[in-house]
């Protein structure tokens, strides 16, 4: 199988484009759709107050008045300055928190575009015609994991998994700039990305042995916690003793953290009391299995190498890091921080399906069954997965990839009006931050929010 910008040039091709387009129309109401399904939480009043507080009230990053998170750069404000840059700039013009929301909504996928032509340009892969197709499967991988909508909420798991992906693959080309990216995804978004990016140079390490490396990778590193921490110093009450105090005991004797304990004993308590107990069958699925299935078949074929000349290390222990920490040690297991490792999966598995070249069919075929655990609706998965069986068993006919893609996108297409009249069905809240916009450092802006 050749690489899908190679097929392009047949006019059949155009059907794959326009289910394309379709899909990200119906994608973008979707999430609309979604905005106002979302009942008031305080994560996502704390974000924006906090946020709109860093970019328009002097780097000043605290949360609403009266509360425990104000404080200016509290450890308990994690949700850094990128996880809402499109709501603090759509709140210049509108108080209204769907708009808000949904302005959330396009900041990702813009980003995801930039993100997504840079790493085209820099391994000379053409643009013009990988672009729709790697922009469709990126946004289903954005807005089709458990808990996707943390993004409406203003949450950072998703965007620092979405940076941390394409990150990796621009460090082969672009090592100073990628390790920077990586250090902002840490300490401008969420800190827990720290696990991915342990896991990705203890690799790097591994594999260049080499400590004149390392030694011209550290001010590169260092430079976003540097920044942080000058902000910190200037901006904050804070010493860095007391900083790092209270950074220390926020991030690791936090309840959902967990303990180093690997004994049978201490993985079973926190499977049993954790979270669990309340998905959805699907939600499990996904969750545990997918990035199973993905592990193995990166370990199992060589399909970077057509892309990338990173090791496998490198790839996969950013995804097992944070996948280990999940289900071995933290004894809450909250679906939200899924979102992590199942989005950063997704977008390499978005990037393979597009991009590389495969020399057993079954390769792809995995690949492909990867985006049926993320479908809405069971009915979907087994249409879905029928179809592109039939497919790879009729060999004679020499089926194109893009064909194969066709079917992927229409179910994609499908699924996503699923996902509308599921939203649909959803109860809606009123939810308003007009007291806001006058006095968001108030204790009005949080009572209003919680109309209280």
């Amino acid at each position: 199988m050749s690489s899908i910008y190679k097929t392009f040039n047949n006019k059949n091709s155009y059907l794959l484009l326009i289910a394309c387009q379709i899909y990200i129309i119906i994608s973008f109401i979707s999430s609309f759709y979604k905005t106002k399904t979302l009942k008031p939480w305080s994560d996502e009043i704390v974000s924006l107050v906090s946020n709109f507080n860093f970019y328009l009230n002097n780097f000043n990053f605290i949360g609403p008045y009266g509360t425990e998170y104000f404080t200016s750069y509290s450890p308990k404000l994690t949700a850094g300055p990128i996880s809402s840059i499109g709501a603090v700039i759509s709140w210049i013009f509108t108080d209204n928190i769907y708009i808000i929301r949904f302005a959330n909504f396009i900041y990702l996928f813009l980003l995801s575009i930039l993100l997504l032509c840079i790493v085209l340009f820099a391994f000379n892969f053409e643009i013009k015609r990988n672009l729709i197709l790697l922009t469709t499967l990126f946004l289903f991988s954005l807005t089709n994991t458990s808990w996707w909508y943390g993004i409406l909420y203003l949450l950072p798991e998703t965007i620092c998994a979405l940076i941390f992906a394409n990150a990796i693959l621009l460090f082969e080309k672009h090592r100073k700039i990628s390790l920077l990216i990586m250090g902002i995804s840490i300490f401008f978004g969420d800190f827990l990305t720290v696990l991915m990016f342990f896991g990705f140079y203890i690799s790097t390490m591994y594999y260049e042995r080499s400590l004149i490396r390392v030694l011209k990778d550290i001010p590169f590193g260092i430079l976003p916690p540097i920044i942080w921490l000058s902000l910190v110093i200037f901006f904050s009450d804070y010493n860095l003793i007391d900083y790092f105090s209270e950074y220390y005991n926020h991030y690791f004797r936090h309840r959902s953290a967990g303990n180093v304990d690997f004994s049978s004993s201490s993985i079973v308590n926190n499977f049993v009391n954790s979270e669990v107990s309340k998905w959805g069958i699907a939600d499990f699925t996904r969750i545990l299995f997918a990035p199973i299935l993905f592990s193995f078949i990166v370990i199992r074929f060589n399909i970077l190498t057509s892309i990338t000349n990173l090791g496998k290390a490198q790839i996969l222990l950013p995804l097992l890091t944070v996948f280990t920490w999940f289900w071995l040690l933290s004894p809450v297991k909250s679906i939200i921080y899924s979102g992590l490792f199942t989005t950063f999966m997704l977008i390499f598995t978005s990037y393979l399906i597009v991009l590389a070249e495969f020399k057993k069919e079954l390769v792809f075929y995995l690949l492909l069954t990867i985006y049926a655990f993320f479908f809405s609706s069971f009915f979907l998965i087994v249409i879905y997965m029928i179809f592109i069986t039939l497919f790879f068993i009729i060999k004679k006919q020499k089926i194109q990839r893009k064909q194969i893609l066709i079917i992927l996108i229409i179910s994609m297409c499908l699924n996503q009006l699923n996902v509308i009249a599921e939203t649909a069905s959803l109860l809606t809240y009123e939810v308003t931050v007009k007291n806001c916009k006058a006095s968001i450092t108030e204790v009005d802006c949080w009572d209003d929010y919680f109309e209280k």
